[in-house]
């Protein structure tokens, strides 16, 4: 049977891949996806500004992390995802995870656009630069920094600020094992951001979604000198951008749905969609690649 091709709770799914009719998609919802909680904090900020918005996601626990594989590998895990949330009525994508949005972001532009919007994480980012900013710091996955397109997008902006990218692939494991309070995070963070490369930056970019929820440890280390760019808070404004451009934000008064799906149920993943959306999600694991 076509994975994609049940009716759960009231959510169909056709039994081909066809693209619905773009001419009423004011109501449908907007799809967000991740290698796994990460994109949790990019979902959080668009509901916050986007309260009427519809939200369906998909982690892709099974595949996580995504920054430790290929860029062959990341592309067709988020073809096969982007897959899904349009056939399952998305009026736009947005790819929250950094290291699917630097390797990814064309392959999806070219299959999707422009029928609906292909939102990353990294453009917005870059653009939201503070204008003070001298030397900057960007941490991330090894996929997202071995790819510089952090550091070409920067220096694209301005060719005078000094960049110093690091890739620091030991948070996201710690935070999908739900230590993002622990000594053992604290150590990590330590370690990262007191290496030399870190030393003298004024703005540090979390480069990965799944950062966010280390906001408070990173401030307790850097100090209140280094600007933390918010990054979630700044996709959900360009996000909300972006539907107004296009005349898709959904003007009514009631409270957005929120479906999440993810490929291997992972408790920690419960535990934070629960504590960012409390008991008004649809959870489910959900087996794509079956």
């Amino acid at each position: 049977m076509n994975p994609l091709s049940e009716t759960r709770e009231g959510f169909f799914f056709p039994q081909t891949l066809v693209i619905p009719s773009y001419l009423h998609l004011v109501k449908n919802p907007i799809g967000i996806f991740d290698s796994g909680v990460g994109g949790l904090t990019v979902a959080k900020a668009i509901r916050e500004l986007l309260p009427a918005e519809d939200i369906i996601y998909f982690g892709d626990t099974a595949h996580l992390p995504y920054g430790e594989k290929s860029s062959e590998a990341i592309k067709s895990y988020s073809l096969g995802i982007a897959e899904f949330l349009v056939a399952s009525g998305a009026k736009a994508i947005v790819i929250a995870c950094n290291s699917a949005s630097s390797v990814a972001t064309d392959v999806l532009k070219e299959k999707y656009e422009p029928k609906i919007p292909i939102i990353n994480v990294i453009d917005p980012v870059v653009d939201a630069i503070p204008e003070n900013t001298n030397t900057i710091g960007v941490i991330g996955t090894r996929a997202t920094i071995t790819s510089n397109v952090y550091q070409e997008k920067i220096t694209g902006k301005s060719a005078t600020l000094d960049i110093r990218a690091m890739a620091t692939p030991l948070f996201v494991p710690v935070i999908e094992e739900g230590l993002e309070s622990s000594e053992i995070a604290r150590k990590t963070a330590e370690h990262y951001l007191g290496l030399e490369s870190m030393k003298g930056i004024d703005t540090l970019i979390p480069g990965c979604t799944h950062y966010p929820l280390l906001t408070q440890l990173f401030r307790d280390i850097l100090g209140a000198d280094v600007q933390l760019m918010n990054t979630p808070v700044i996709v959900a404004e360009y996000a909300h951008h972006v539907l107004q451009e296009a005349n898709l934000l959904n003007a009514e008064e009631s409270l957005g749905t929120s479906k999440f799906f993810v490929s291997d149920y992972t408790p920690t993943f419960e535990r934070i969609s629960r504590h960012f959306f409390h008991d008004s999600i649809h959870l489910e694991e959900y087996e794509l690649w079956k």
